[in-house]
């Protein structure tokens, strides 16, 4: 893996973001969160609420949360793994 350094902060990117975005979703109880106000008119089902539509709602907040819990694990992994602990890493 010679791009490690690359794909490493785009994950570590990528695991901010949803971050924030679930953190928003769960507290305003609209979906999508961070972009909530861009992307209002483009939804075909109407906007995504806790209340108005907890099944879409929820769906939404599972999948960030699932691809939140893969990129933490890839983080770990590429930070701890033995062939990154034996060599350093050269950008």
């Amino acid at each position: 893996m010679q791009k490690m350094p690359v794909t490493l902060l785009l994950a570590a990117a990528l695991t901010v973001y949803l971050t924030l975005d679930t953190a928003v979703i769960l507290q305003t109880g609209k979906a999508p969160g961070l972009f909530h106000k861009f992307l209002r008119y483009r939804q075909m089902y109407g906007p995504i609420t806790r209340k108005g539509q907890p099944r879409r709602y929820w769906t939404y907040i599972f999948g960030n949360m699932t691809v939140l819990v893969l990129c933490i694990a890839y983080v770990a992994w590429a930070l701890f793994s033995p062939e990154t602990l034996n060599r350093t890493i050269h950008w």
